[in-house]
């Protein structure tokens, strides 16, 4: 995409690809990118996702919903991401992570001294944080050293990778792809959310003296709705308790990973970062809500980590009604679908010179101002920008500014990191072993 992306820059506002047999207008330009994402958004109202809701459940969530659905399960989940909710829930967090530091200072000392596995590490932490944040639960993941807990039993599951053939009839022929029963999730994982949604569906209506206006207790209420375009069936919510959960999790940990990785590469931006982190929680007291607003050397170290990988290589969109592209004669017919490519933007030179190099000067204030707007889409644009991008910054700024304050991430010979594009997402293959010291 990212060789197409520059072929196809500066002859248009976008160009026309083919996807197998489905044609496909790929956005080269920063202003079409505002079109589709905000100000002609009507016209791009749908993400156009497969879909299979009869043999994989898990596919039915908010990532998925079109239209009228869409609408009402963003607009019942929205007040689980507001200001008074993270203010809220911020004391979970920070009590987490303290656990988190206990169990790897133990790891530090008794388990094999100063190398550790970090991805893995990183990845109980936000497993835990999105269990109790989000769902009320504690799945034992931080000192579940056997991995007989929720963070084993996920690992245990597969997450599909679809055969090229798969993928084929999935983009021209979904008709055929539903009806022969493709999926993307295996059956394991629909039955692990499945089972563990139902017992925490069943415990909040057994105990309603312990509902505590969370995402399941949101969701729950959409049952109650009769009108067919606004309630929720039990299988929907278990969908939408899957995308929330492995978006929060599995994202925040890996762009985690990827920042202790680049700032372990550079000891002396990596020494900058921590001095910010010090002085705000000295300013503090400690890492309150407040705080995590006013790091600015540690936000541009996360920017330019979601900068070089982006969560989500690319944004995709349909058009819902016939587009008439401004300044031209072109009009894009309903149904067509469009790919912003978040990843082939992000590595633009003319944007982020040198692309390849981690530099997080590209996000200062003067930096900022003077790049062109809308070429930086770690997490969308628009009214379907990410429904949890302040939780999701509030828990990148906490972890990060807190495993500073405590450790030094330093590379080791086994450190390479290798990436996977396998997914529509950037994930980290083999894991990540690097040298951490304790600091205080």
């Amino acid at each position: 995409m990212v060789d197409l992306y520059r072929q196809l820059k500066g002859k248009h506002p976008f160009g026309g690809i083919f996807q197998f047999m489905q044609p496909v207008a790929l956005i080269t330009d920063p202003v079409m990118v505002r079109n589709v994402t905000v100000r002609d958004f009507r016209h791009f109202y749908d993400r156009g996702g497969f879909t299979n809701a009869a043999h994989d459940p898990l596919s039915g969530s908010l990532l998925n919903g079109e239209g009228k659905r869409w609408s009402t399960i963003r607009q019942a989940t929205v007040p689980v991401f507001a200001t008074s909710k993270l203010k809220a829930i911020h004391p979970v967090m920070a009590q987490l992570v303290d656990r988190f530091r206990v169990a790897l200072n133990e790891q530090l000392l008794t388990r094999g001294g100063e190398k550790v596995e970090l991805k893995h590490w990183v990845a109980r932490l936000t497993m835990s944080i999105a269990g109790g944040v989000l769902l009320g639960i504690d799945g034992n993941c931080l000192n579940d050293i056997r991995d007989e807990g929720l963070y084993g039993q996920m690992g245990r599951k597969t997450f599909l990778v679809p055969k090229l053939w798969e993928l084929f009839l999935m983009t021209s022929f979904r008709p055929v792809a539903k009806k022969i029963g493709l999926r993307l999730h295996s059956p394991d994982l629909c039955e692990l959310f499945r089972q563990m949604t139902n017992d925490i569906i069943g415990y909040r209506k057994a105990h309603p003296e312990l509902r505590r206006n969370d995402l399941v207790d949101r969701l729950l209420k959409l049952t109650e709705k009769t009108d067919s375009d606004e309630g929720l069936s039990e299988s929907e919510i278990v969908a939408n308790v899957y995308i929330f959960f492995t978006a929060s999790y599995e994202a925040t940990s890996t762009i985690v990973t990827f920042c202790l990785y680049e700032l372990a590469q550079q000891p002396d931006v990596q020494e900058r970062a921590r001095n910010c982190a010090l002085e705000t929680r000295a300013k503090y007291g400690e890492l309150t809500y407040d705080s995590l607003s006013d790091m600015p050397y540690i936000d541009q170290c996360l920017n330019e980590t979601l900068r070089k990988y982006p969560s989500g290589i690319n944004m995709i969109r349909v058009v819902t009604e016939d587009y008439a592209v401004p300044d031209s004669e072109v009009v894009l017919p309903k149904g067509l679908h469009v790919i912003i490519p978040v990843y082939a933007i992000h590595h633009d030179a003319e944007y982020y010179p040198d692309p390849e190099r981690f530099d997080p000067e590209r996000f200062s204030p003067e930096a900022c101002a003077a790049r062109k707007p809308y070429t930086f889409l770690a997490f969308g644009e628009g009214p379907k920008i990410c429904i949890a991008h302040r939780l999701g910054r509030m828990q990148l700024r906490l972890i990060v500014a807190s495993l500073l304050c405590s450790y030094r991430f330093e590379c080791c010979p086994e450190t390479p990191l290798g990436r996977s594009t396998a997914h529509s997402v950037i994930m980290i293959n083999d894991g990540f072993l690097v040298k951490v010291r304790r600091i205080e």
